[in-house]
């Protein structure tokens, strides 16, 4: 045999050899300890009956009186009639008649923004007049997420909307007081006189608006 030849055979038996050697190391390396750890996010799940965001305000019974410690969605937007005592006996300069709508947060881990916006009854007609010379207040206490008490006067009808009101943490109740009065044309402008009020009458609904925090 020549010495090429030798030389050939010697490099193929030295390859085989380098394979076979990178062939024990695959199985080496594919026989390396594994290990894993399974994580199921969130104790209970994510979301769930715990994430309910709710508002509520008091239960009434069939005059419209609040009943003390019960409460109700009044989420349907035709409304629940709530009594405002002395509303029918207003005259212009007359003192204010009021009614406190007791507001509950009803979520377990959401705390909660409120507003206040007046509106128009829908399918009830209000003098324009009339609902020019309203006027009303808004106050609400402090609460444990705002440390001001609420206090708006002498609003328009117009002006109350979307009126910023004490933020509620989870699970807090608080009061919102409307109170309304009707104004003196003298105090409002207008060019009609005060009798021209009588028999007249207004239709307006309170929008309690919330959203979570």
């Amino acid at each position: 045999m020549s010495s090429q030849t030798l030389d050939r055979t010697r490099r193929r038996k030295a390859f085989l050899a380098w394979g076979a050697l990178a062939g024990a190391g695959a199985l080496i390396t594919a026989a390396a300890f594994t290990d894993q750890a399974f994580l199921n996010i969130g104790s209970n799940g994510i979301g769930g009956s715990d994430s309910t965001y709710n508002l509520q305000v008091g239960a009434t019974d069939e005059a419209g009186d609040f009943i003390p410690g019960q409460w109700q969605e009044a989420g349907d937007p035709a409304g629940v009639p709530i009594n405002l005592p002395g509303a029918d006996a207003l005259f212009p300069g007359s003192d204010a008649v009021s009614v406190a709508i007791p507001v509950r947060n009803d979520s377990a881990r959401f705390g909660s923004t409120l507003a206040v916006s007046l509106e128009q009854l829908a399918g009830r007609t209000s003098d324009a007049d009339y609902l020019a010379s309203l006027r009303f207040s808004v106050t609400q206490p402090a609460t444990s997420l705002s440390a001001t008490p609420v206090r708006e006067s002498d609003l328009t009808f117009a002006e109350v909307q979307a009126v910023e009101l004490n933020r509620l943490a989870a699970d807090e109740t608080s009061e919102v007081t409307l109170a309304v009065r009707l104004a003196t044309q003298s105090e409002t402008g207008a060019e009609v006189d005060d009798n021209d009020l009588a028999g007249k009458g207004a239709y307006v609904q309170a929008v309690l608006d919330g959203s979570s925090v």
